[in-house]
């Protein structure tokens, strides 16, 4: 069988490293390896019909599955292993979207191209990585492998407080990362297993004595928590993205905030149930507190940037408490709308960036009556709007749908607290739109333009995903579904 999985992690590096190297020529690598990349990934998509079922033993197994051997001990095995079900191959797709539009969208990049381009890619890396990987020590590598392009991107190419945002930013996430690893090296302790590989460990973590599959739970709660990121730990995020530059925005609501979910998933849910139900209070607390907080913070910001962040707390509240939820629906629920996240909030910092670019502030009660003179970029904001707060025939809305259903089927009447604050979301945004869109023209200088064909053509690839994954939902869910914890097992 072809290791198609290891091909796809050879064609990145590759590109990474030659990315590097390039100098004026990086942008035009990386271009090259965006498109090898999604295309590697679409032929993924392609040929994955269906999870290959259980083992005998009643272990899951995974699409494209390669185990090698890295290091062996008599007292410890550590593979290099990776495979996708339905649940990865929608967040690695994600990856490879992001990635092609990341790059055509700063494709006029001029300070430092090849470390920019270079940066991005290894981003992107990181994450497929996280997303394959089935080993801890190899999860644990590439998790931490994203954390230092991110805090470069940051850190020199990010605003006027870019290396205090930088700073926050890696230290927030190293030390839940640190938690996170001591709860998985417990999870391997604890079980008696002699190997870090998520196959061996299935069976004997999920028979582990409730008190202990409660600690271990908590302590990957709150490593991946801080990543989604959970109130009262998400402090770093706003000041991340307002510093940040907009690719870097882009990279780290796409897909950075989706570790955190994508961790909580695989690793916690799958493997300590029983955790779950002690704790499902305790989650289900996080993230109402963060829906309600997200948006009504959204609800008082001027900085369009700021806004943006803010109602990704909110997003990803709602994303948590459908993993909270623990039935099949929720968790299809929360991996779709990670995925229309990822599109429409990278969507949204493009739109910022450019707002900024053209009227030179982002502040929304200066700049007015955009769309005579940039009809373009008035579209891009509506669309991302409209998609963000939940417009039916876009992304968000059959995501959200199925996450507040999953809501109401578990816990009832609670769900009123997240619907409610979805008309918070929609409030903030029409109040955006009608206050940049609409009305006399303010703050808009003579020289400003609308969008560049290469911040266009960025734009473009998520606006088109989510109409496209808005009107046929279902070409996301039948793969998702593809995986035992989607699919209702056990």
């Amino acid at each position: 069988m072809l290791p198609i999985l290891s091909l796809t992690l050879a064609t990145l590096l590759i590109g990474t490293l030659a990315t590097f190297g390039s100098g004026r020529y990086a942008r035009f690598v990386a271009l090259a390896t965006s498109l090898a990349f999604l295309g590697e990934v679409l032929l993924l998509l392609q040929a994955f019909t269906s999870w290959p079922g259980l083992s005998p033993a009643g272990v899951p197994k995974f699409s494209d599955a390669e185990t090698y051997t890295w290091i062996s001990v008599p007292w410890l095995q550590i593979n290099y292993a990776v495979g996708i079900d339905g649940i990865s191959l929608v967040l690695i797709l994600l990856t490879a979207f992001l990635q092609l539009a990341t790059v055509l969208y700063t494709w006029e990049e001029a300070k430092q191209p090849g470390p920019w381009f270079g940066l991005v890619l290894l981003t992107c890396l990181g994450c497929f990585g996280v997303f394959v990987a089935l080993d801890i020590l190899l999860f644990f590598l590439f998790w931490e492998a994203v954390l230092i392009p991110m805090f470069f991107l940051i850190g020199y190419w990010g605003g006027p407080r870019r290396r205090y945002a930088a700073l926050k930013f890696f230290v927030y996430t190293h030390v839940a990362s640190i938690v996170m690893l001591v709860a998985l090296l417990g999870l391997v302790f604890y079980s008696g297993s002699t190997s870090l590989d998520f196959v061996r460990l299935y069976g004997p973590a999920r028979s582990l004595a409730a008190v202990t599959q409660v600690f271990l739970f908590a302590g990957l709660f709150f490593g991946f928590g801080v990543k989604f990121p959970i109130v009262p730990f998400h402090t770093w995020l706003p000041d991340a993205h307002v510093e940040a530059p907009t690719g870097g925005s882009v990279l780290l609501a796409g897909l950075l905030l989706k570790l955190g979910g994508y961790g909580m998933i695989r690793w916690a849910l799958e493997l300590l149930p029983v955790g779950l139900t002690h704790l499902q209070p305790i989650l289900y607390a996080a993230a109402l507190v963060s829906i309600v907080w997200g948006a009504l913070v959204a609800l008082a910001q001027r900085d369009l940037k700021r806004l943006v962040a803010y109602s990704s707390i909110n997003h990803m509240g709602i994303v948590l408490l459908a993993i909270a939820v623990g039935s099949s629906l929720g968790i299809t629920a929360a991996v779709l709308l990670m995925f229309a996240h990822g599109i429409v909030s990278g969507l949204l910092f493009m739109v910022s960036g450019s707002v900024h670019h053209a009227f030179g502030s982002r502040d929304i009660a200066s700049v007015g009556g955009i769309t005579p003179r940039t009809p373009a970029l008035a579209t891009m904001v509506m669309l991302g709007a409209l998609a963000s707060l939940g417009l039916p025939a876009l992304i968000s809305f059959p995501a959200e749908f199925a996450a507040l259903l999953a809501t109401w089927i578990r816990i009832g009447y609670w769900v009123l607290i997240p619907l409610i604050f979805l008309v918070v979301t929609a409030a903030f945004y029409i109040w955006m739109m009608q206050r940049m869109l609409f009305g006399p023209e303010r703050g808009i200088p003579d020289t400003a333009v609308d969008l560049p064909r290469f911040e266009m053509a960025g734009m473009a690839i998520l606006a088109a995903l989510a109409i496209l994954y808005g009107v046929l939902p279902g070409l996301l869910v039948q793969v998702i579904v593809n995986s035992p914890i989607a699919a209702g097992w056990p």
